[in-house]
């Protein structure tokens, strides 16, 4: 470990205080162009299903075999993987790798005559997602200063959720070509991971992440790069003062620190609400275009679910300017609890339109709650263990996301469509609870003070 010795204060009081920039937006951008690419597949494997099973006459639960359970699957070993690597070799390290991954499974699943082998390799492709959420989430989270995080993540995944709109309608276009209905989508999500990882080469290691781990030499130089390309880009002379003087606590990181004592509360907080959310969230993505189907088979369901769809996008918006005003685990609740009520009014109605307005609101209300819960994951965790825990928790989410869709698809959804929000009412039930008696308050903190 380096002596912190002739250094102006702490890495995370002089990012604290920096002025947005475009520094900020080049990073910002660079974070969102994976997000994007990855959310392709993230919130439109529902649709893709759709023309899986219909190539390879896959029906019932087998289907979802082909496409959402490998895909969670590989994102619950890349949260744990590249997770803990964030945390034991940095941040830039994972950012090198799993974009390639990604590209590379989803560009093969394309090619695969046997829907068993579109299984393996979006398993793979699956593998380099489950690095993205967590890391893209600690990284902001420890860039961008602590009153303004929350917008710059939502405004993150604002632009990101524009692509399920897209890969729906993309769907909806190759549905009728048969050898290539599933498998263009497919090559499009390979194509935009390799152009990610070119553009994030240019990307440096997160100075927080150095600091606290004692290397305090190389937090500074690239601390005093960021301060004078800020300075330059904003025409300063100087900086604003050091408003505070934060007490930095070194510790080497392994994954048994995520039980450590003043993190296992968390932890287990995080795990419970991380393992019943997904059911919550992808209860309705996975399921909606097929409720849309049964409920009016004379619809363009994957056309009409584009609509339902673009409720993330306009929900997103609207948490930019909400997410650093509430509470964040009361934006979570809140959220949660409209999904619930816009999706049972969804699965009830009588007309399309009256399906394509609750659906589109189900749709902002969760989108609401996925930017909230995004936040709150990487924040609640010091910053030594950040992706390691919340890569933990978030690997949860995806083994549950793998267990739920699998048994609502074989045991509650044969009991038709109404079931299923029933069931998600009862996962609400579960996270409200978990977050109101363990979740601490978080918004408009800095990462320090909430892990104290």
């Amino acid at each position: 470990m380096e002596e912190n010795k002739g250094y102006e204060g702490s890495i995370a009081d002089r990012l604290e205080r920096l002025p947005f920039s475009k520094f900020h937006r080049n990073f910002l951008l660079m974070l969102t162009s994976g997000e994007w690419a990855e959310s392709l597949m993230l919130l439109g494997n529902g649709a893709i299903l759709s023309l899986v099973a219909a190539y390879f006459s896959l029906k019932g639960v087998y289907s979802t075999y082909a496409l959402p359970v490998p895909f969670f699957l590989g994102e619950f070993v890349g949260s744990i993987f590249f997770g803990r690597l964030a945390d034991a070799r940095g941040r830039k390290a994972v950012f090198l790798y799993n974009q390639l991954l990604f590209g590379t499974g989803m560009l093969i699943a394309g090619f695969m005559p046997l829907w068993q082998l579109v299984a393996l390799f979006v398993f793979i492709g699956g593998i380099g997602v489950g690095g993205e959420f967590p890391l893209v989430d600690s990284y902001g989270t420890e860039v961008f200063r602590g009153k303004q995080r929350g917008a710059r993540l939502a405004l993150i995944y604002t632009i990101a959720v524009t692509a399920a709109p897209l890969i729906v309608y993309i769907t909806s276009l190759t549905s009728h070509l048969g050898y290539y209905s599933f498998r263009i989508p497919l090559w499009i999500m390979g194509v935009a991971g390799f152009a990610v990882w070119a553009v994030r080469l240019r990307l440096t290691e997160s100075p927080r992440w150095l600091e606290v781990h004692g290397r305090y030499k190389e937090a500074d130089a690239i601390m005093r790069q960021i301060e004078d390309r800020v300075k330059r880009e904003l025409n300063l002379k100087e900086l604003p003062p050091l408003s505070s003087k934060t007490n930095i606590v070194e510790k080497p990181s392994r994954f048994a620190d995520i039980f450590a004592p003043d993190v296992r509360r968390t932890t287990l907080m995080m795990a419970i609400f991380q393992f019943f959310q997904s059911g919550i969230f992808y209860g309705f993505v996975t399921f909606a275009p097929g409720i849309i189907s049964v409920s009016f088979p004379k619809s363009d369901p994957l056309g009409f679910a584009s609509i339902i769809f673009s409720g993330f996008v306009v929900g997103s918006i609207f948490n930019i300017f909400i997410i650093d005003r509430v509470e964040r685990k009361m934006g979570i609740i809140a959220s949660a609890i409209l999904g619930g009520a816009f999706g049972t009014l969804f699965v009830i109605v009588h007309t399309l339109l009256q399906a394509v307005v609750f659906g589109f609101l189900t749709s902002f209300a969760l989108w609401n709650f996925s930017n909230f819960l995004h936040q709150y994951n990487a924040e609640v965790f010091p910053t030594r263990v950040r992706t390691t825990a919340s890569g933990f928790v978030y690997a949860l989410s995806r083994v549950s996301t793998s267990i739920l869709v699998l048994l609502i698809a074989a045991f509650i959804k044969p009991h038709g469509n109404l079931a299923v929000f029933e069931f998600i009412w009862f996962l609400v039930a579960i996270v409200v609870a978990d977050l109101l008696i363990l979740g601490p308050r978080t918004t408009r903190k800095m990462v320090e003070e909430i892990a104290q």
